[in-house]
């Protein structure tokens, strides 16, 4: 039978196998295969040894496996199960942190920490982090379509700062190096341009 959740099950299963080859993340594989069997309770108890565990190992140890799952759990369903509060804020966030100061010119911590000014600094940082970029892009449109998307009731936002936002997502979308990304996000950009200028007339 299908399950609602079904795919959220099949990114914790995944991820178990990955982990169990790497003998230090062996409690992170259980904790996922615990969770992905309903056993909410021993999952989360299985956590806790596993943070603990990786709080007091090196900093290099740390950034290998927070890269590791950041980058196989971005975008996939069940994401907030697979990196949970508790790992979130004691290892992935003080991580991510510690990294931008060890290393200043990468781009990777800034691309997950994410925000405008991270993903800003990541994408100066390094140009071809194509992650990093589609993420900006995004992160501008969608603060734009929070702006119009009570039109044509009424404009939640500033309308100039907008339109500078998109000739900012503009910029950015020069650089994807994939034209179906391009064609998609400038396509975004044009039906919001349209519903802004189209308000300042009606103004």
């Amino acid at each position: 039978m299908w399950h609602w959740r079904d795919d959220y099950f099949k990114t914790l299963k995944e991820l178990s196998a990955t982990a169990a080859k790497v003998p230090e993340w062996a409690d992170y594989a259980t904790f996922c295969s615990q969770y992905e069997h309903g056993l909410r309770t021993q999952a989360f108890g299985i956590l806790e040894t596993f943070i603990s565990k990786l709080e007091r190992l090196s900093f290099s140890d740390r950034r290998r496996f927070v890269s590791w799952l950041l980058a196989a759990t971005d975008g996939a369903p069940g994401q907030h199960m697979a990196v949970p509060h508790p790992l979130k804020i004691r290892i992935v966030e003080p991580t991510l942190v510690e990294w931008t100061a060890v290393e200043p010119h990468c781009s990777e911590p800034h691309r997950w920490l994410g925000g405008y000014e991270h993903l800003r600094c990541a994408v100066e940082t390094d140009p071809t982090d194509e992650v990093a970029r589609r993420k900006l892009i995004g992160l501008i449109l969608g603060n734009v379509d929070y702006s119009t998307h009570e039109l044509p009731r009424g404009y939640m936002g500033e309308p100039n700062h907008d339109l500078a936002s998109l000739r900012e997502a503009e910029e950015l979308i020069r650089g994807l190096t994939t034209e179906e990304n391009r064609k998609e996000f400038t396509k975004d950009v044009e039906v919001q341009r349209l519903l802004i200028e189209g308000y300042l007339k009606e103004r």
